[in-house]
């Protein structure tokens, strides 16, 4: 039996990182690895996050001390995420426990580069002292492996999938996920709506999360966008009946890795409007399940938006294919099975 323990922020939280802990903990089960749970990070007070922290460490000697711990599995991003991790890092690997950390953040290279030398150097020497780095996409695989030594293996995310497609192809909603801001493209989308005008009127465009609400209240104010409503933060119970309910999904971003929005959506057979960016073009494949565009064109998200809305047709076969593509390689059965693979090897 392995055991490994698996750090991250606490599955009840917000953000994409969370929603993956949450699907290990529902679903992943095997006879061969047993995984315990620390949470380092929760939504609260400066000094809560603090005593969560303080906690997770207490936690994971504990457990080095009295259970044959074989593998820490690490999630992290960028910025004050990766840095509280390297403590982690250090504590694992005094207890010669092994080590891999799953990167999740699509900003890291942007941050990386911004960061002193010294810094770039102590990062670099704790991504060496790893066992394995976990990855979503061949290109992020190509980026850490140009920055380190250590070996990088490419994971992507996985959802729980519908076995029948229940698309609702005369929905009049169009939807959203994500926090609110310029990476993720969210003012695009509202000048994209502006442009698109009365004729598109009757549908609705639902912004779902977290982030610069104040700015797009006021954009859409100013532009009197009466069809666009924020909808804020969706929790897991909330999001199955968004999902039924969405005829299209729109994030046109600037920086990803593989957005656990774009999966959920396309595994309840939802058409995406997305960019070529991070490892989106993994599972949209433009033209096929859905379209894709270049970070900040307005003009093609635009056309790209009522394309789709003006033909029922092809809406129904991208649907179809973006559940049959989610369906086969992002699953959870599927991925729960490499990932026990991946610790067996180990």
């Amino acid at each position: 039996m392995k055991n490994v323990i698996m750090i991250g922020p606490a599955s009840v939280s917000k953000g994409g990182i969370a929603t993956v802990i949450a699907n290990f903990e529902k679903t992943f089960t095997s006879e061969k690895v047993k995984i315990h749970y620390i949470a380092s990070w929760k939504e609260g007070s400066p000094l809560f996050k603090v005593w969560m922290f303080l906690q997770a460490i207490m936690k994971l000697c504990y457990l080095a001390i009295t259970q044959n711990i074989n593998i820490v599995h690490i999630h992290t991003s960028q910025k004050g995420s990766l840095y509280r991790k390297m403590i982690f890092i250090n504590i694992a690997k005094l207890f010669r426990a092994k080590v891999m950390l799953h990167m999740h953040g699509s900003r890291f290279g942007i941050f990386y580069d911004k960061q002193p030398k010294f810094l770039q150097k102590i990062i670099v020497n704790h991504l060496n002292r790893l066992d394995y780095i976990i990855v979503l996409s061949e290109a992020w695989k190509t980026y850490y492996e140009n920055l380190c030594d250590t070996p990088v293996t490419v994971m992507e995310n996985a959802v729980e999938v519908p076995f029948n497609n229940p698309y609702n192809n005369t929905s009049k909603t169009i939807v959203t996920f994500g926090n609110i801001s310029q990476e993720k493209g969210s003012y695009d989308l509202l000048r994209a709506i502006q442009s698109l005008g009365a004729n598109y009127q009757e549908y609705e465009f639902i912004f779902y999360g977290i982030g610069d609400i104040s700015s797009a209240e006021e954009q859409i104010k100013q532009n009197q966008l009466t069809n666009v409503t924020l909808g804020g933060w969706v929790e897991s119970e909330q999001k199955q009946t968004i999902l039924e309910g969405a005829l299209l999904h729109v994030l046109p971003s600037y920086h990803e890795a593989l957005p656990m929005a774009i999966l959920e959506t396309m595994a309840h057979g939802i058409p995406n409007i997305s960019t070529n960016v991070g490892g989106i073009p993994q599972i949209i494949n433009n033209q096929q399940n859905g379209l894709l565009i270049e970070p900040g064109d307005v003009h093609k998200l635009h056309d790209a938006i009522a394309d789709l809305l003006d033909n029922q047709e092809t809406r129904q076969e991208m649907s179809t294919r973006a559940h049959q593509a989610v369906q086969s390689q992002f699953s959870m059965d599927a991925c729960n099975t490499k990932w026990e693979q991946l610790y067996q090897s180990i």
